[in-house]
């Protein structure tokens, strides 16, 4: 416990020296308040304009913006954190500390499933269309939350240095493709891309707006993601030995 509250009180001072960080504590009001608004004004424009129904993919969008870009951005920047470690050497300096590589890992991917669960829980109702209730929402937000560290950890797995980083970051863009593709994909063959873990959470969104059965689909996207993602921690564990 002592060693986590070390290297909390260690990014509460990056914290207050990054304007990035700074800016993702207020993301999540930035980007419900958007949609909030734009969202039924770019509905009247289309509507009045082309006789487009905007309407009919709202369910899509405030699922794949209330519950994916957090969980994304997040993971990017505690990635992008990890390859600045990496770079610096603090990783080689910490290995010879007392405190054990295990739990700097373990805080790594704590952080960010945390910080993914409260921005969903602010950010979704804060929109304010088709918004689930809070007793509802939050499984799907936990189910999310692996979501944070496993982008983080698969940047620092792909990537050797922030160079790279930047190139893998573009990749990555195709977990949030794919729950856009199977809302267009007719089931059951759309369930062939819960694959890709982005898929689980949005789905249980879905379902649980529909009023059918969404917990057994938040439960599976959650131990299917944490599998990924302590794979990764695992890897990531042992190439700071290599």
């Amino acid at each position: 416990m002592g060693a986590l509250l070390t290297l909390g009180r260690s990014d509460l001072l990056n914290f207050r020296r990054d304007s990035m960080l700074q800016f993702l504590l207020v993301y999540p009001f930035i980007l419900g308040g958007l949609l909030r608004w734009l969202l039924p004004w770019l509905q009247s424009g289309l509507m009045q304009n082309i006789g487009f129904d905007l309407g009919e993919y709202y369910l899509l969008i405030v699922s794949f913006f209330g519950l994916l870009i957090i969980p994304q951005l997040v993971g990017l920047l505690v990635g992008t954190l990890l390859l600045d470690e990496k770079d610096q050497d603090t990783l080689t300096a910490l290995m010879v500390t007392p405190m054990p590589i295990r739990t700097y890992a373990f805080y790594r991917a704590l952080t960010p499933a945390l910080i993914t669960v409260l921005g969903i829980l602010v950010a979704v109702p804060f929109i304010n269309i088709l918004v689930l209730p809070v007793e509802k929402l939050l499984p799907l937000a936990i189910s999310a939350a692996p979501l944070g560290p496993m982008m983080a950890l698969l940047l620092a797995a792909l990537a050797k240095n922030k160079v790279e980083g930047l190139a893998v970051m573009k990749g990555l863009g195709i977990f949030l493709l794919v729950p856009v593709a199977a809302w267009f994909v007719p089931e059951p063959w759309q369930w062939l891309l819960g694959i890709f873990p982005t898929y689980w959470a949005t789905k249980g969104y879905w379902l649980a707006s529909a009023g059918e059965p969404y917990l057994w689909v938040a439960a599976a996207g959650f131990l299917y993601t944490c599998a990924i993602a302590a794979f990764l921690l695992r890897r990531f564990q042992t190439s700071l030995y290599m």
